[in-house]
């Protein structure tokens, strides 16, 4: 079977979430080929390296821009048809037609909605017939995602069957698998051996980070918890930020006095430094919001990207996984209480253990081969 997966480089979480699912058909069986696409990279590195650098100075310093055009595309009205023959253009080049012909795809499975949005333009002109999957990346719905010619959608949680009606989806066409996350997450671990590993103390912890990018209020979050002197322990976690790596363990790791303080910048053991942590305080990206719910671990958000982090942040607090603090008074208060009520703490795990959907790589993998022979059914 061959199965083409189309993603972008916008953060961290699409990508992997096209690499769990690749690596796991793999895992099936090896008979199977597999092809990702970084799709701007793809069609030109050039553009690929202007228009990551253009988004992620965007949601830095002017979010509000992000935000103003992820709510106005929220509305339902032609102008989502306008920008979908947008990006069509940018897309569609002839390397990538070239792809298409060449490869064959049985499926194709997009985790991101501008190449979702593009192959539905080219499906709406009979220019290609290939089943599409989307696998939604956020805890929302959002029309940028959603076009008559998709066959699929993989979406986050039964929460939103409810408004499938709005935005016009056969129900027959919504799959709620979740997100997908690296099998290891799901492993269980000893937390006794993880904190002589990592050389902490097996004390209350909070993981502080901001994404894959490491992005957020990470600095002034950290200085609220640090002034206070609040008796935990803290684990900041940077991702690629090495700006901000460079900055804390210049300001904090070499000066003996913040003793139950550890920095990491970007590591591929997250899952162990959750399972070592008993809060998370952070920015709401999807990826991470998943991953905090297979290790039921709480989350606090203390800053949001305008846009789906806003709706990843509805979901967190409409269905009681997690505490907003976006000051230093409800920040101390939010961890204090968590620390400190077991019954409030052991109630959001609770509510983890139900949201949280341990199966879905598996279940969206066995969905994905069980297409095999799949027509189109737009």
């Amino acid at each position: 079977m061959n199965i083409l997966f189309f993603t972008v480089s916008a953060g961290e979480g699409h990508n992997q979430v096209a690499k769990t699912l690749s690596e796991a058909i793999y895992k099936t069986s090896k008979n199977h080929n597999v092809k990702i696409i970084d799709t701007f990279n793809y069609i030109n590195s050039n553009l690929h390296k202007f228009l990551m650098k253009s988004y992620i100075r965007s949601i830095k310093y002017i979010p509000e821009l992000y935000g103003y055009f992820y709510k106005k595309t929220e509305e339902i009205d032609s102008s989502l048809h306008d920008f979908g023959e947008l990006i069509n253009k940018i897309f569609i080049s002839r390397k990538l037609s070239k792809l298409l012909s060449d490869f064959k795809p049985d499926i194709i499975v997009c985790t991101h909605p501008f190449p979702a949005e593009a192959l539905s333009v080219l499906k709406r002109k009979n220019s290609i017939s290939v089943p599409i999957i989307t696998t939604l990346t956020d805890y929302t719905l959002h029309p940028i995602w959603i076009n008559k010619e998709i066959d699929y959608y993989i979406i986050s949680s039964e929460v939103f069957k409810y408004e499938l009606d709005f935005w016009n989806i056969n129900p027959s066409k919504a799959k709620f698998f979740g997100i997908p996350v690296r099998e290891r997450f799901y492993l269980k671990l000893d937390r006794e051996k993880l904190c002589s590993k990592f050389n902490i103390k097996n004390i209350f912890t909070a993981l502080l980070m901001g994404g894959g990018l490491g992005l957020g209020n990470i600095i002034q979050t950290l200085n609220y918890l640090l002034n206070y002197k609040i008796d935990i322990q803290i684990i900041v976690v940077t991702g690629k930020n090495q700006e901000l790596y460079k900055k804390l363990n210049e300001k904090y790791i070499k000066n003996s006095k913040y003793k139950n303080l550890r920095v990491f910048g970007f590591v591929s053991n997250i899952d162990e430094i959750m399972s070592v942590s008993d809060i998370i305080i952070t920015k709401p990206g999807g990826i991470t919001i998943t991953e905090a719910l297979i290790k039921e671990l709480p989350i606090i958000i203390t800053s949001n990207l305008p846009g789906q982090e806003e709706r990843n942040t509805e979901f967190i607090l409409n269905n009681g996984i997690g505490m907003l603090a976006t000051n230093p008074n409800t920040l101390i208060s939010s961890i204090n209480i968590l620390k400190n009520n077991r019954e409030k703490y052991n109630f959001i795990k609770y509510n983890m253990s139900k949201l949280k959907k341990p199966n879905a790589t598996k279940d969206i993998v066995n969905f994905i081969l069980s297409k095999e022979n799949m027509t189109s059914t737009s």
